[in-house]
């Protein structure tokens, strides 16, 4: 199965077995299953509110008591005090869920600064060294209407990504100044394009090439020759 596929399905049901077999030989996979299957563990603790200590003795004294002993003090406390910790430990849990994804997915973030928190987010990506081959890449890129000719460097990372709403390539490669991320964006939404053509923060630099049928996004350590790269890839990606 694809990437796309692949975690439409973690997403859905992240103690998927067959997921977790094929994780086993891809490291950026099994990342992926770990961090949702994490969460999701996070979630069930969350819910599994433990018993109040003397919760039973408790209720024994109640038992003994008088039915009109018993009639007032439940006439006396709201029904839903008698739930409140289970109540308040889910509704935080949700808020925080419905706070992550709503932040993450509408954030006004420009694309310079879309790209760096995605470099980030996939940091560990960086550190891949197994070779993806040019015809790997060039039957993704396929997808989206394009192909390259030849690359920089050694590709050792080649995905289909969500770049702010739009399916995207991200690809890594390796220079002589260390490797190199690669988004290359179907210009079909110009909703994330109201940014500067360079960005960085103290780690990593980038620059953004707005083509007619796609944006390339590179983004670097910080004193590469960005520009150098952008321009060779630019003048290797062709469009079908």
């Amino acid at each position: 199965m694809d990437d796309l596929e692949f975690r439409r399905r973690l997403f859905a049901d992240p103690n998927d077995e067959q997921l977790a077999r094929e994780a086993k030989s891809d490291p950026e996979k099994q990342r992926l299953v770990d961090e949702a299957q994490d969460f999701d563990a996070m979630l069930g603790d969350a819910f599994n509110v433990p018993v109040p200590d003397g919760l039973q003795a408790k209720l024994l004294a109640q038992v003994k008591e008088t039915p009109a002993e018993s009639s007032a003090k439940v006439v006396n406390i709201a029904w839903y005090r008698r739930f409140s910790v289970p109540i308040a430990s889910a509704a935080s849990v949700m808020l925080a869920v419905l706070v992550y994804f709503s932040s993450a997915v509408h954030a006004p973030l420009h694309a310079g600064e879309h790209a760096l928190e995605h470099v980030y987010y996939e940091e560990s990506a960086l550190r891949l060294n197994k070779e993806v081959t040019l015809q790997v890449v060039n039957e993704k890129l396929a997808m989206l209407g394009g192909k390259l000719e030849a690359m920089p460097g050694k590709v050792t990372y080649a995905t289909f990504c969500n770049f702010k709403g739009q399916r995207s390539l991200h690809l890594i490669f390796q220079s002589e100044h260390g490797p190199m991320t690669v988004f290359i964006v179907p210009s079909d939404s110009n909703d994330y394009r109201d940014g500067k053509s360079h960005f960085n923060d103290e780690r990593f630099a980038g620059s953004i090439n707005k083509g007619k049928h796609a944006d390339t996004i590179l983004v670097a350590n910080v004193g590469t020759p960005i520009e150098k790269y952008q321009g060779e890839v630019n003048n290797s990606l062709r469009w079908l």
